[in-house]
């Protein structure tokens, strides 16, 4: 998750819906109007919630809540993070494996409750260097601190190096990536907040490339499908595909991915 603005009531209904909440999650992220979020709040009703921690940044209360077996960051009464899917972002990470083996450098936009990271090191050798862009201080507090078992302590993996920065600036300073795998928005046509929206533009596309060695990936998880991007990928000199993504089985998201 990167910058913080307000949030408006639609970008609050998607977030709300993303993928983290597996349960009619669907059918729910397609309803731009007040159902999804009363449906979404009815289920959730049904479990017991307990704040667990509260923290501020830019002006802005965030709060560490647990509902049943749940953990969810919210930002007022927006789930941003939630530990009910993390499959298909751990499937994410781990597609390093097949779109640029034997890469020595990665680099992950959004750090969230580290399952992207997690997928990465578990198909990554010894000698990998994975980099994590995270811009917010209190997520990146919340993976070293409290929630460190829930991400499997992955920013204490000595391959794992934190750039407490926006991932745009990351990719800017960067040429020899062998991947990198963006997981801060719902997808690439629905930023979680405005400022993400600049990094699907032609301009940024185009600097991820040059951010790539030859052979290198550039991929973004969607919660939902994003075909139109393929064109905007190739149109930036990647060569598209899209990979299905699954949680218990069933595809929840999707990667959108451009090989230089």
């Amino acid at each position: 998750m990167h910058g913080l603005r307000n949030v408006s009531f639609r970008f609050a209904v998607e977030m709300v819906s993303r993928r983290r909440i597996p349960d009619g999650r669907a059918a729910l992220g397609r309803c731009p109007t007040t159902g999804a979020l009363a449906t979404i709040e009815k289920v959730h009703m049904l479990k017991r919630t307990e704040i667990v921690q509260t923290m501020t940044e830019a002006g802005q209360t965030f709060a560490l809540r647990r509902r049943g077996d749940t953990l969810e960051m919210v930002l007022g009464h927006v789930v941003l993070l939630s530990s009910a899917a993390l499959e298909t972002e751990r499937a994410f990470g781990r597609l390093i494996a097949d779109l640029a083996p034997g890469a020595t450098r990665v680099l992950v936009g959004g750090l969230g409750f580290g399952a992207t990271v997690l997928g990465v090191l578990d198909v990554s050798g010894p000698k990998t260097e994975v980099l994590v862009a995270e811009k917010l201080e209190v997520v990146c507090d919340l993976a070293q601190g409290g929630i460190a078992p829930l991400a499997r302590d992955v920013l204490a993996d000595p391959r794992v190096h934190l750039l407490r920065t926006d991932v745009g600036l990351a990719i800017a300073r960067e040429r020899s990536l062998g991947a990198i795998l963006l997981d801060v928005d719902n997808g690439p046509h629905w930023a979680s907040f405005r400022t993400n929206a600049g990094l699907y533009s032609p301009a940024a596309l185009a600097q991820a490339r040059e951010a790539l060695v030859p052979g290198g990936a550039y991929a973004v998880w969607s919660g939902y499908r994003a075909d139109a991007f393929r064109g905007k990928l190739r149109a930036a000199g990647f060569a598209p595909r899209v990979i299905p993504l699954h949680e218990r089985g069933v595809v929840r998201a999707r990667a959108y991915v451009g090989v230089r």
